[in-house]
């Protein structure tokens, strides 16, 4: 079993942040470094998942997905044509049967895409109703398609650079966790704040029991963030991590999740922004370079060194109490 720590308070011991607390297997991580939680659900999706999952998956998935379905809706409605028989489409090429799936797939294609027709036609009352429902399917794919864009660009989101690790760095007379971010938009975030939840766990065999603290941070919020913000958990007698080694935090799969929100001037909406910080993710001994300047009379940021620092000799053992 994993060597256990005694704190001097629990002022800063919290509850389950909605998480969870016991786990039969040790989890690889909690947050996933896109920023989502790594839960991968069972059930089965409704058409109203299926539409958040359109607004939410990477730019290349939907594009996939997108082909691939109006792909798949045109091979469907060519076999209702070849099923009809393409001697009811004007202008078909019946000369050979590759030459009656190309006449269907056409006659579907400029049916699905409704931008009228062409050599091909419908020439009977049966291959007019099949091209009758498949304009409405084309119609309302279009519409769907323009409300999953719409809904990309209209949410507002958050899109931060922070550091790829955390410190442990030098702060006043001792020492403390730190962290930088900065905005990547051009647009302002005002009235930003984070917040730090430490997560340790305990190990019974195989289960895993998690313990969550709250890492008080030197300056939670600020009014504005034009340049970098480094955040700062002062390394004291009352920081959940004191007494603890580098070996403890591996032993104990430590992990941070940073939570950000702020308010994006744009949209006039609150914005929010997860990252997490695993125990293989902190430098032991850090200082970070600057990483914002003053050029010609205007401020510069360099985003490409937000998370920019030098290595230093860290403390073998963090300041506090010790572990028993």
């Amino acid at each position: 079993m994993a060597k256990q720590f005694h704190f001097r308070n629990d002022r800063n011991r919290t509850e389950d942040p909605g998480i969870g607390t016991s786990f039969e297997k040790p989890l690889d991580r909690i947050l996933g470094k896109d920023g989502k939680f790594l839960v991968e659900r069972s059930s089965a999706i409704s058409l109203k998942d299926g539409f958040t999952a359109l607004t939410t998956m990477g730019p290349g998935r939907l594009l996939v997905t997108i082909f691939l379905g109006y792909f798949v809706l045109n091979l469907l409605f060519a076999g209702l044509y070849m099923l009809v028989g393409v001697e009811q489409i004007g202008n078909a090429d019946l000369s050979s049967r590759g030459g009656k799936w190309m006449t269907a797939m056409g006659m579907s294609l400029e049916t699905l895409t409704t931008v009228g027709y062409g050599s091909l036609y419908p020439t009977s009352p049966l291959t007019w109703a099949v091209a009758g429902v498949e304009g409405v399917f084309g119609i309302l794919g279009f519409s769907l398609i323009g409300a999953v864009i719409f809904a990309r660009f209209a949410r507002p989101t958050a899109r931060l650079a922070h550091s790829d690790v955390a410190l442990i760095a030098p702060y006043k007379e001792g020492w403390s966790i730190q962290m930088r971010l900065a905005n990547r938009r051009a647009t302002l975030l005002s009235q930003v704040e984070a917040s730090v939840m430490l997560v340790l766990a305990d190990k019974d065999g195989e289960a895993e029991k998690l313990n969550y603290f709250n890492l008080p941070l030197q300056m939670d919020r600020v009014n504005y963030l034009p340049l970098s913000w480094t955040l700062v958990h002062p390394l004291d007698a009352d920081s959940p991590l004191a007494g603890m080694e580098e070996a403890d935090l591996h032993e104990r799969r430590a992990e941070m999740i940073l939570t950000v929100k702020g308010i994006d001037e744009v949209y006039m909406q609150q914005v929010i922004a997860r990252m997490s910080y695993r125990y293989d993710e902190l430098v032991w001994g850090g200082r970070f370079i600057r990483a914002f300047s003053a050029k010609d009379g205007t401020m510069h940021l360099d985003l490409d060194k937000i998370g920019a620092h030098d290595k230093i000799e860290g403390p073998l053992r963090l300041p506090g109490p010790t572990g028993s």
